[in-house]
């Protein structure tokens, strides 16, 4: 499709004050097509995201505004009780952005009345196939445009710095930012990418972490943290109740301060090659592991088996795209039902960019999960405990 196939028809544009779909904005005007412009709010990191686009971007004045902040923190923490990691422990906060984002977006798109919908991915990337396999699942009358469909426009534009010097915007110095740095960051975590991350033999420190501060520069006392768990779900940190999207937030303000991890990862995406990225997800991390921890106690063994071929699958499936593809969603619902029993607390202690289990108490036992003493029983046989079998 070519942009002067958009004419009658009404776009709408998935916006997040990147580059690209400020670019599209630009475009769009200047071939006179109708768009309506949606951002969706998913916990992005620092200032309100809608708010500074439209106070600072011309192009962003009357955008609309999808709050999914509870969505993406249930899927996020559906994957931490999952424990559904990818490569290099990622925790797969694009994918299940551009997920939660589609899914969220299809009632506004039909209300506007809007039949195509476009977005920044990069072309031939993994989000073009997301954005593209998540419209068709969950809107197949709306038809997915990629700028890079029009062959003149990838011709006009090659580079993200004719991008920027083309977007009608007096802050270029914001513009040639967003031209040489790629940021992708939610609830969950950041993600990001330059020429400098993409070669191997770059370190990692030129990336300036967003979501806390750097490991050297955390704090040298360590914190303590309690967090209460029901059926595999956080529930109450450090004695308050939590919902799905204040414990990843408290969880991110905890870890963060203490030092941020950017995960260097040389991650296998979907067409068979290998990109590097940086991550950083303190809050998952956090609340990650003291799940793993927990499930380690109450999850019985045969079920602790099967967890370690669901996880990974479920994060691969998640990756590429198939979040909620039957097979995904079978293998989440299995997993969900073998933590089931997963209730309990755990102390965790936080720092210098590391996350300890201190010690998990008032968990739920089950005779499938009863532990055996040595010790605490004179230390010459092993006596195992006495669990209640009703």
């Amino acid at each position: 499709m070519n942009f002067s196939e958009l004419k009658g028809k009404k776009v709408g544009i998935c916006a997040s004050g990147g580059l690209v779909s400020l670019f599209i904005t630009q475009r769009l005007k200047e071939e006179g097509v109708p768009y309506v412009q949606f951002m969706v709010d998913i916990g992005q990191p620092g200032e309100e995201a809608y708010n500074y686009c439209a106070d600072n971007i011309d192009l962003m004045k009357d955008i609309k505004v999808i709050d999914l902040k509870e969505e993406i923190a249930q899927v996020f923490l559906q994957a931490v009780r999952t424990q559904a990691q990818y490569d290099g422990g990622y925790w797969n906060t694009t994918g299940i952005a551009r997920a939660v984002t589609i899914k969220g977006l299809v009632a506004a798109l039909r209300e506007q009345q809007c039949n195509v919908l476009t977005h920044g991915a990069v072309h031939g990337g993994n989000d073009e196939f997301r954005f593209t396999y998540y419209l068709s699942m969950f809107a197949p009358e709306i038809l997915p445009f990629s700028p890079w469909e029009d062959p003149t426009t990838a011709e006009r534009f090659r580079s993200r710095v004719a991008m920027s010097n083309f977007i009608d915007h007096t802050d270029q110095t914001l513009m040639l930012g967003k031209a040489h740095h790629s940021v992708d960051a939610n609830l969950g975590g950041v993600s990001h990418e330059n020429r400098e991350v993409e070669l191997l033999y770059n370190p990692t420190h030129s990336v300036t972490p967003i979501m806390g501060v750097r490991v050297s520069e955390a704090p040298d006392q360590p914190e303590c943290c309690s967090i209460t768990f029901k059926n595999g779900l956080p529930v109450v940190i450090n004695g308050i109740e939590v919902s799905a999207y204040s414990a990843i937030a408290v969880a991110n303000q905890i870890a963060g301060r203490h030092g941020v991890i950017l995960k260097n990862v040389l991650e296998n995406r979907m067409n068979g090659t290998k990109g590097r990225g940086l991550y950083e997800s303190p809050g998952l991390d956090l609340l990650g592991t003291a799940a793993r921890h927990l499930l380690q106690a109450t999850v019985d063994k045969d079920g602790w088996e099967l967890m370690r071929f669901l996880s990974p699958f479920i994060a691969r499936q998640t990756y590429s795209g198939r979040l909620y593809d039957p097979a995904t969603q079978t293998a989440i619902k299995s997993a969900e039902e073998l933590t089931a029993n997963a209730s309990g607390v755990v102390d965790m202690i936080c720092f210098k960019g590391s996350y300890t289990v201190e010690r998990v108490y008032d968990y739920a036992k089950s005779r499938f999960t009863a532990q055996q003493f040595r010790f605490a029983h004179g230390g010459q046989k092993w006596i195992t405990e006495t669990v209640d079998m009703a």
